[in-house]
């Protein structure tokens, strides 16, 4: 966050999401959030990715891997690169975007993408653990909250860039013009 008041809201969301990190989950949100769930989501986004390819399903596995292949670096050479003026509600150093978040949120939305016919179920489920990469951050104080709903916003943006450009365009078809009073074609 650049200015005061978004560094203070982000602030005051940070502080409400300590409290769910008491006790035992003050260490096991960030392991799970933050050393977990990144492999977990790079072995499964593989073995997924080994299996459309067998399909070949190549242009879902192309869509995948250029989701998680955009997505990450780009998160990391962000924090390198944005500044983040301190306004004593922030860390001193840059933080902004949280590359574990994006990593898992990038594996995540390259898997829905693998499994085009998927239950309803499997979509709560991915979604859960993105919203569990995001907690395990926060909660370890690795990120702020911003850090992570920029990442999760980032590979929306990818995705949605690798989508309109490999949404298939319909042929347009040119008009035949028929005498009038003739029958369709």
């Amino acid at each position: 966050m650049l200015t005061v008041p978004g560094q203070w809201v982000d602030d005051e969301i940070f502080g409400l999401v300590q409290e769910v990190g008491i006790g035992p989950l003050g260490e096991w949100l960030p392991f799970l959030g933050r050393t977990v769930l990144p492999r977990a989501a790079l072995v499964a986004l593989v073995v997924i990715g080994t299996v459309a390819v067998l399909r070949r399903r190549w242009s879902r596995v192309l869509m995948g891997a250029s989701v998680v292949l955009m997505s990450v670096p780009t998160s990391w050479l962000l924090r390198q690169w944005l500044p983040r003026p301190d306004h004593g509600y922030s860390y001193v150093e840059n933080t902004l975007p949280s590359t574990h978040v994006t990593a898992v949120t990038a594996a995540v939305v390259a898997i829905a993408l693998l499994i085009p016919l998927r239950p309803a179920w499997l979509d709560r489920v991915l979604l859960g653990l993105v919203a569990l990469a995001c907690l395990g951050s926060v909660v370890g104080y690795a990120h702020r909250p911003s850090d992570v709903l920029a990442s999760v916003l980032l590979v929306g943006v990818v995705a949605g860039l690798v989508g309109a450009i490999s949404v298939p365009r319909r042929p347009t078809s040119t008009p035949t013009h028929a005498p009038p009073g003739s029958a369709p074609r």
